[in-house]
């Protein structure tokens, strides 16, 4: 008899589908069912899901397979692939339909620049599976029914593209089932435990645009003030590069090393906050080679701009630029392309300004003047002379070497709360 049901299963096909799950040595238990948390009215940051990894030793006991009460045979994990796109569609509709500024491969396939759009990269591992197959007895082979039930462990992560590093991880547990001659619950199952993290106020604090630290309408309420820098008002670019790359700086943080532009003659510095993030000892190259220490004064982590400032005075400086209104496209612009060292002299890009697109819910400069390593928060400089804007990122990829994007300076103001006043 147990043979005999076993020809029926595999006729079925269903052994060979289900044969991929691994049943975990101890039971999952389910979860209650935490409601999803709203994102509020902006909604939430780009994202997509990238897969699911498996961490399932191979031969792991799957669980079982049951003919009314008799126990028929037993399943192995015997899946030799490590990750799978199978989850991707449903993950994706599922969090579209919460509110989720979701985009999936289909939206990068003939956009070079797509992937630059996305601040947030979801991915999951799944680490353990129960299954519970029941079929009913059944005199014709093909009239086999049966219900499957799958309860799974997955770990959702979380990747900042903005930050360059995972930024969340959490230990999900989802449950599902399904009916029929050859159930499947194991999708339902982890796309269940996946759509959880919207129940994880971490979670959604980190992908919404309504969050504190995200939002651009809550710059901080106390006003750092600067004396303006009046140097260079009649500057015209190229002519007067060298004076005006007397106020670029090299910020050297460890290993790290990044770029600054002095924009008040008191020692006030404009860089990348990745820059100097959670920095013990900040120290400041100028372009004499001269070396001094400088302290972290304020920084706004989600749009990564930063001020620190070096003690003393009558420091050579560059305007910030005073118009209120954009650069008109195609205007040129300079940016610095390498950091300041002892024997050599920063290399000077020109290009123009090809758009203000808009990136998680901030604008930028983006321009094709080269961005190289070492330029972060290095200066753009309008024609002019002044300070347009601070270098944040580069876009990467097929087609786009060399795109740089940075904050419009008008916004860096704003976001760090600067306010300017007369000597």
């Amino acid at each position: 008899m147990k043979n005999r049901f076993r020809r029926i299963l595999c006729l079925s096909g269903c052994i060979l589908f289900l044969a991929c799950f691994q049943k975990t040595p101890v039971p999952v238990a389910p979860e209650a069912d935490p409601k999803p948390i709203p994102l509020g009215e902006h909604g939430s940051h780009p994202l997509i899901f990238r897969n699911v990894s498996y961490r399932i030793p191979t031969g792991s006991i799957l669980g079982e397979v049951r003919v009314g009460r008799e126990v028929i045979d037993e399943m192995r994990w015997t899946v030799a692939r490590s990750r799978a796109l199978d989850f991707n569609v449903s993950v994706t509709d599922g969090l579209r339909d919460l509110g989720y500024q979701m985009r999936d491969w289909a939206d990068v396939l003939f956009d070079p620049t797509g992937e630059a759009k996305i601040r947030y990269v979801m991915a999951a591992v799944l680490h353990t599976v129960e299954l519970d197959f029941e079929y009913e007895r059944s005199r014709r082979r093909r009239a086999v029914q049966g219900v499957g039930t799958a309860d799974v462990e997955v770990e959702v992560q979380l990747y900042d593209a903005v930050a360059n590093k995972t930024v969340y991880k959490r230990t999900f547990y989802g449950h599902g089932e399904d009916s029929g001659m050859k159930p499947n619950p194991i999708i339902s199952a982890v796309v269940d435990a996946i759509l959880k993290s919207t129940t994880d106020s971490a979670f959604v604090r980190l992908v919404s645009k309504n969050s504190e630290q995200g939002n651009a309408s809550n710059p901080p309420s106390d006003k750092v003030e600067m004396t303006a820098c009046r140097r260079g008002e009649s500057s015209i670019l190229p002519r007067d590069l060298p004076t005006t790359l007397e106020a670029v700086v090299e910020i050297q943080v460890g290993r790290v090393v990044g770029m600054g532009v002095i924009v008040s003659p008191d020692g006030w510095i404009l860089t990348a906050a990745h820059v100097v993030e959670d920095a013990p000892e900040i120290w400041v190259r100028f372009e004499n080679g001269t070396q001094v220490p400088a302290t972290l004064e304020r920084s706004e982590t989600q749009f990564d701009i930063a001020l620190i400032r070096v003690q003393g005075r009558s420091y050579p400086c560059s305007r910030i630029r005073s118009a209120t209104e954009d650069l008109a496209l195609g205007s040129d612009v300079f940016t610095i392309n390498l950091a300041l060292g002892d024997d050599s002299k920063p290399a000077v890009a020109r290009g123009v300004v090809s758009g203000y697109p808009e990136k998680e819910g901030k604008r930028f400069i983006q321009t094709d003047a080269t961005v190289n390593a070492g330029s972060s928060g290095g200066p753009v400089f309008a024609s002019d002379g002044s300070v347009a804007g601070i270098t944040v990122a580069k876009a990467y990829g097929v087609g786009v070497e060399g795109l740089g994007f940075a904050v419009p300076i008008g916004d860096v103001v704003r976001y760090l709360s600067v306010r300017l006043t007369k000597d």
